[in-house]
């Protein structure tokens, strides 16, 4: 028998893949992991259980989500349409676009026909109102 660096190589691969395919089989048949998955060495009963989990729940986290979205929605569409939307709603949409949410602030202005012009004329109040404190502050600087 002559034994090469191959041989010793192949040998060597085929002592280590053995042990490994046999946990990989194991794995698939005892906690019911899908074969691509029990693969992956560090892939766990526990990780499998937390995916099984997290799937389970995610058409009940989905309609929180569309549930709040919809509320959000009548919110600022009835703020628009009752008159109701106010300096202090400005103020805070204001803000919103200094912290970079700009989206955000299109996404609401963009539910009534009339809401942008209203954020306009309030927004441009507003600044009138602040524009003589402003320079107040510059002369007693």
């Amino acid at each position: 028998m002559n034994l090469n660096a191959n041989t010793i190589i192949i040998s060597l691969i085929v002592i280590l893949a053995i042990p490994y395919l046999v946990s990989v089989i194991r794995k698939v048949e005892n906690h019911s992991i899908p074969f691509i998955k029990a693969l992956n060495p560090f892939y766990s009963n526990e990780m499998n259980i937390a995916a099984q989990l997290k799937s389970s729940l995610s058409p009940i986290v989905k309609e929180m989500e569309s549930q709040e979205m919809a509320k959000f929605i009548k919110l600022w569409t009835a703020k628009f349409e009752d008159g109701s939307f106010s300096a202090q709603d400005v103020i805070l949409l204001n803000k919103k676009i200094t912290e970079g949410r700009e989206d955000q602030v299109n996404g609401i202005l963009a539910l009534h026909p009339e809401a942008r012009l209203q954020f306009e004329e309030l927004n441009e109040h507003l600044k009138n109102e602040a524009s003589p404190v402003e320079q107040e502050a510059e002369v007693l600087a």
